[in-house]
């Protein structure tokens, strides 16, 4: 979508949902980095105004409540960096962070919240250098309106720091229309992807599209650095489609957002899906998940590999490549055993229990 022209807008059911889960994941990031170091940053490309129409809290809020609260409890340090490119909605937020700072009881100078008017890049990576958070760990969101404007050479940067993290936002419908006019604009998106490989999105059916550019984007994250990287299909119910991609360098970050992912609230009228299921099935967030499209891509990658797979394996299978919890596979691979559709050795299934399909027509 565009950028909207108001300095306040209303907050989509996307943008609720990437919110929720944002507190959660930050609320788990938070102490864990704190105990860790004695700085970390906070850093937004398109920062907002800090507030939405209804008088719902912006991302830059929502991250100063989370640190607030975790400050409590540590002596450490956090510095927010926070980039708007518009001044009136730059004089807002500063308002809203000022709103926060007076209702949460000022940290001093172990919150510190730096505000400037700029765009995403190049002044977001000035001000990380400028206020020393290139040399700490950063969490760095980048929630553009869903055109190519986070350039490959911002993500390279941030993960020069092997214990910083990103998420980026982008809506494929904007993008599929940019890559139909990409005669025009191929150095945008070159700059975007890190390069020509998405140009393989010209021979790609209309339907492929969407879903060809964003596991290119998924392999720009890692070749930026960022050894493991997870997408979240988020659905609303107009069938609006947004991806989610968060990059880091270290397992226990997949697994901390996605257990963020799995206790977000469902009201907000935004479901998920798992790319990698070939049904593309909805996923409804409840306490006793669906794992029928975990069921057809676990026997879709028993199909496809040559010997069998330790239980270990496919939980980090699941851990890495899905959206789906590692606890969530061992239960299912009983069901499955049960049902005839796998075969695991015999015993109790354990993580060095082995398991291959059994039935080809088990994944339709």
């Amino acid at each position: 979508m565009a950028a909207p022209k108001d300095v306040i807008w209303p907050r989509d059911p996307h943008t609720a949902a990437k919110h929720a889960l944002l507190r959660r994941y930050l609320q788990a990031w938070a102490p864990i980095m704190l105990s860790r170091n004695e700085v970390v940053t906070y850093a937004e490309g398109f920062a907002g105004p800090g507030i939405y129409r209804d008088g719902e809290p912006g991302s830059p809020v929502i991250a100063h409540q989370v640190f607030s609260g975790a400050l409590r409890r540590s002596p450490q340090r956090v510095k927010m960096v926070l980039v708007e490119e518009n001044g009136r909605r730059k004089t807002e937020l500063e308002r809203r962070i000022a709103a926060a700072v007076d209702s949460s009881g000022s940290r001093g100078d172990r919150l510190d919240v730096h505000i400037a008017q700029g765009q995403c890049h190049p002044d977001l990576l000035q001000q990380l250098d400028r206020t020393g958070s290139l040399h700490h760990p950063m969490f760095v969101l980048l929630d553009g309106f869903g055109g190519p404007d986070v350039p490959f050479p911002l993500l390279q940067r941030i993960a020069t720091q092997h214990r910083s993290e990103v998420m980026v936002t982008f809506q494929p419908a904007f993008l599929v229309r940019f890559s139909e006019k990409a005669e025009h604009h191929r150095s945008a998106g070159d700059a975007f992807f890190g390069g020509t490989q998405w140009h393989g999105v010209f021979q790609q059916p209309s339907s492929r599209k969407a879903a060809y550019l964003r596991d290119r984007y998924r392999e720009s994250l890692g070749r930026a650095g960022f050894q493991h990287t997870l997408v979240f299909e988020m659905i609303d119910e107009a069938g609006h489609l947004l991806y989610l991609i968060f990059g880091t360098r270290h397992e226990r970050g997949v697994e901390k957002m996605k257990d963020a992912m799995w206790v977000v609230d469902t009201t907000s009228g935004v479901r998920y899906r798992d790319p990698k299921d070939p049904n593309q099935q909805a996923l409804e967030l409840e306490l006793e998940p669906d794992t029928g499209p975990l069921r057809r891509i676990l026997l879709d990658h028993l199909s496809t590999v040559a010997a069998a797979r330790s239980v270990d394996q496919l939980k980090k299978f699941a851990l890495l490549e899905t959206v789906y919890r590692p606890t969530q596979v061992i239960p299912l691979l009983k069901r499955m055993r049960d049902q005839e559709e796998v075969n695991v050795s015999p015993g109790r299934i354990t993580g060095t229990s082995t398991v291959t399909a059994v039935r080809q027509d088990a994944l339709f």
